[in-house]
């Protein structure tokens, strides 16, 4: 599945430039991030809160990235027939629902469990829809995964576990809506499980795995590095590692840093794998500076 001897079916024919549509969705959702983070700056007014600028502007930078990760993804997968209007449908997909974001902080009403009126209610129903089809293609694309092209053996286990963790990610961004709901119905806050716990913690701990963990390996490559398959795998398992506290700290109702002995002995783990990335990716940056 690794094998790095490269078939003609394994030569890659595309670049993340080949998907047009994808590209320029990314590029316009970037755009949109940006325009709302800089207002955020400039008008100095709350990050927080339903009414914010803080979801036109993460939704915006957040789906651009992971628009354009999914696109370069399809450069690293065996090619199938229908590959470019997959991608196509995925980044309108995703626009719609940055969109609708969008759309109500500029109504001035929240964009998330807001039922108060009919276009309200639509709104949010058409999101769920939106999300729902973005995360059907999400996992069909981490199961392709399994049949990579001929890459290198670090890059393969960046992408297979950055695409899992970004399907765990889509499922926990569903459950957040659901369990929101239901503590709406019971009229406690949509953002928070039990004392404190943040719901959309665990959530957003996975989500950029995708980006983060073949970066790991496109610079364990560039730098040269013979243990790139271990400097991989010690920042995936971190990063799993991460997920399992943002659970525990959320499940038992717990601030983000609101540790106990548990908590704080997992986010230890997270520290020290971490270290081993930073410190061999720092050890081959200065080796290299000093060949030059």
């Amino acid at each position: 599945m690794t094998s790095l001897s490269l078939s003609a079916k394994d030569r890659p024919t595309e670049t993340v430039f080949s998907f047009r549509i994808a590209m320029f969705v990314s590029a316009l959702l970037l755009a949109s991030g940006c325009v709302h983070l800089a207002m955020f700056a400039i008008l100095g007014t709350t990050w927080q809160g339903p009414l914010s600028l803080r979801k036109p502007a993460l939704f915006g930078i957040s789906g651009g990235i992971t628009m354009w990760s999914l696109a370069w993804l399809m450069t690293q997968l065996r090619p199938k027939q229908l590959d470019r209007l997959l991608v196509n449908s995925l980044a309108i997909a995703l626009l719609m629902e940055v969109v609708l974001i969008t759309l109500q902080y500029w109504r001035g009403v929240p964009s998330h469990f807001n039922h108060s009126t009919n276009l309200d209610a639509a709104i949010e129903f058409s999101m769920l829809g939106l999300i729902l089809f973005v995360t059907g293609g999400i996992f069909y694309l981490t199961v392709r995964t399994c049949w990579l092209r001929a890459i290198e053996p670090a890059m393969a286990i960046a992408i297979r576990g950055g695409m899992l963790l970004l399907a765990i990610s889509c499922l926990l961004g569903i459950a957040t809506s659901v369990l929101g709901e239901m503590n709406l119905t019971a009229g406690r806050s949509a953002e928070l499980l039990g004392r404190a716990g943040v719901l959309k913690f665990p959530h957003g701990v996975a989500l950029h795995a995708i980006q983060m963990l073949p970066f790991v390996a496109w610079l364990a490559r560039l730098l040269n590095l013979d243990h790139s398959v271990r400097i991989v795998t010690s920042a995936l398992v971190a990063q799993i590692l991460f997920l399992l506290y943002a659970l525990w700290q959320t499940g038992h109702g717990r601030d983000r840093f609101d540790l106990d002995s548990i908590g704080g002995s997992i986010l230890a783990m997270v520290a020290l794998l971490s270290l081993y990335p930073a410190f061999a990716l720092s050890l081959g940056f200065a080796r290299n500076l000093g060949r030059k």
